[in-house]
């Protein structure tokens, strides 16, 4: 259960602690006081969405921390599996909204996502705030609060939606797809053309790794061979050819050197030099001669070598590349591409298979998902009926109406209407069309009341489910939710003297006109404040006698 909240520097309130007890607590106050901004407070600390407009004083944070008794509601596996701090009586949640418009949230200190405070928040406190009672009238809320009851009676009612859901949105996508692919099937056909084309002309030139670089540098040999001639043959000449060749010259000082090398061991040093020399000079001119001959008897076709060149320039051009390992990437991608076109009418085959499969899945299991569903709409049905006649609608009747439609949606395949008559002989119709505001506070209630009779939750917090009802109903009121708060936790926020007067603990808010700013507080009244409060309600802010008396009355039929 909720047993501390702490608001500071939020909306109205400066700063705010409010001890909170089990039993049945009602919240009561003026209109604008700052109800709604208590209410606020809170779902922010179950993980709503907040921006800087919540903040008091612009120049500090807003911080919300609540604390929560957690020992009986098997919780500990959640913390185990989030890897979060456990204490096996209590949990501590806290929420902070920065003056730059982020926010933090933490759970015992550690901090968390949004996402995971939320799922965090909804095992420990269920908010109905006054919008929903309008939310009643929708067919997508009403299959949720069918949903929640059939998931606490039916084991793996919740599993299974999850995996519809998961299987609906793998058959949306195939079959967006599917349809842009037959969309473009035209265009499709036309780039496999294109396609195969170039990857047949990359396949036929057969590039290989270096071979541009060769080519560039035999084109610029041939060019350039009557110059490498002379210069060959001019190298060859001055070595082994002219009146006194150099390869003579130093074959002669190498003698000599022989000679006196044995007399010192510098002369050695030198005949040693100068032979290598020798043998470095004879192998040169031997090269030389072999690439003199290379060139003088190559019979090199300069037309074919430079189309051959000119034709890689043009494939590297043509797919905006310049080097080989770009082109052959480019080339992979082609055949890939290719290969994925060409198998297109194997693809839509496979799609169409995927999607039928699909198909039969999410019948079967929109079948069990329906079937929970009608298991347990005799309950709620019993158990709204007897609840509103209760609460003074003698003659009224409610029918859940769970209609087969031929699509899916993300519930399944069901449309659920809630049908309601207040009267004899009126017939059933849908409930948005037909009831009262006070009627559909009443249905909401009821709604309510069977959900905490089976959801295991810490806390239920019902904002004005009490509007638009006369007093004699709000005495009837207050013993459902009086009923309801043995179950659970329970915090009301009422206008109605007949609810507050049975409440166990009673909390006033108030706002206060300050010099610079108006500030909201809310405070716990004892009983001697508890009875005035009740009085003004009943008469207005001068208590009469009678008034005091009055609320005497409604608060000793507790």
């Amino acid at each position: 259960m909720l047993q501390y909240l702490s608001i500071s520097n939020y909306a109205l309130i400066d700063t705010v602690e409010i001890d909170f007890c089990k039993g049945f607590s009602v919240i009561t106050g003026e209109t604008g006081s700052g109800k709604s901004i208590l209410l606020g407070a809170l779902q922010l600390i179950l993980g709503e969405r907040a921006d800087t407009k919540v903040i008091y004083d612009k120049n500090r944070k807003c911080v919300i921390e609540a604390t929560f008794e957690i020992n009986s509601y098997n919780l500990s596996s959640f913390f185990t599996k989030h890897d979060l701090d456990f204490d096996a009586h209590q949990t501590i949640i806290r929420r902070e909204i920065l003056i730059n418009g982020k926010s933090r949230a933490f759970i015992n200190d550690c901090p968390i996502k949004l996402n995971l405070l939320k799922a965090f928040s909804n095992r420990l406190i269920d908010i109905h705030s006054q919008h929903q009672s309008l939310l009643i009238n929708k067919s997508n809320y009403q299959i949720q609060l069918i949903d929640k009851l059939a998931s606490i009676k039916i084991e793996n009612h919740s599993t299974e939606i999850e995996i519809f859901q998961s299987n609906l949105y793998e058959l949306n996508t195939a079959k967006k797809e599917l349809d842009e692919i037959l969309n473009t099937d035209i265009n499709s056909k036309n780039e496999l053309d294109y396609l195969s084309y170039l990857n047949t002309e990359l396949d036929e030139a057969n590039i290989i790794k270096g071979e541009k670089e060769e080519l560039k540098t035999s084109l610029k040999v041939h060019e350039n061979s009557e110059n490498i001639i002379n210069t060959l043959k001019k190298i060859i000449y001055i070595l082994d050819h002219q009146q006194l060749p150099v390869s003579t010259q130093f074959h002669e000082m190498l003698v000599d050197l022989e000679k006196i090398s044995k007399l010192d061991l510098s002369y050695d040093n030198i005949k040693n030099r100068i032979q290598s020399i020798t043998i470095e000079l004879s192998d040169f001119s031997k090269e030389c001669d072999i690439l003199l001959s290379k060139i003088e008897h190559n019979d090199f076709d300069v037309e074919k070598n430079t189309q051959r060149l000119n034709l890689i320039y043009q494939l590297e051009q043509k797919h905006s590349v310049n080097n080989y390992q770009s082109l052959s990437e480019k080339h992979k991608e082609i055949k890939e591409k290719v290969d994925q076109l060409s198998s297109i009418d194997l693809y839509i085959s496979n799609l169409e298979n995927k999607i039928s499969i699909l198909n039969d899945k999410l019948n079967k299991t929109a079948s069990i998902i329906r079937s929970n569903r009608l298991l347990v709409c005799n309950e709620i049905e019993d158990f709204v009926v007897n609840t509103i006649k209760q609460l003074g609608i003698n003659n009224g009747n409610f029918k859940v109406c769970i209609e087969l439609d031929e699509h899916f949606n993300s519930n399944g395949k069901d449309v659920v209407k809630f049908l309601f008559s207040a009267n004899k002989g009126i017939p059933l119709q849908e409930m948005s069309k037909v009831a009262s505001g006070g009627e559909i506070s009443r249905l909401m209630l009821a709604i309510k009341a069977l959900l905490a009779k089976h959801l295991k939750l810490p806390s239920l917090i019902l904002d004005e489910i009490d509007t638009g009802v006369s007093g004699e109903i709000a005495g009837k009121i207050s013993k459902i939710l009086l009923d309801i708060s043995k179950e659970i936790q329970l915090i009301v926020i009422t206008h109605l003297p007949q609810v507050a007067a049975k409440a166990d603990y009673h909390y006033k808010v108030q706002k206060f006109d300050g010099k610079i700013k108006n500030s909201t507080i809310i405070n716990l009244l004892n009983e001697n404040e508890h009875l005035d409060e009740i009085a003004k309600m009943l008469s207005g802010e001068t208590i009469s006698l009678a008034a005091i008396e009055n609320a005497k009355a409604l608060i000793s039929n507790h």
